[in-house]
């Protein structure tokens, strides 16, 4: 018995798309978790290393 299954038609992403939208969930998963263990964010921000609190 041959199974059918339902083909749902999705746009196709790009490679680059796929790879935008993973590190949106990076960022946001990495900002939760600096505000559930209230600690500091270190960011790069003109040349320079800043220590941001997470919220």
């Amino acid at each position: 018995m041959e199974r059918t299954k339902t083909v749902q038609v999705k746009e196709s992403k790009s490679t680059l798309d796929k790879i935008e939208e993973g590190m949106k969930l990076v960022k946001a998963d990495l900002m939760a978790y600096k505000k559930a263990k209230n600690s500091k964010l270190v960011v790069l921000k003109d040349d320079k290393i800043v220590f941001l609190n997470p919220e």
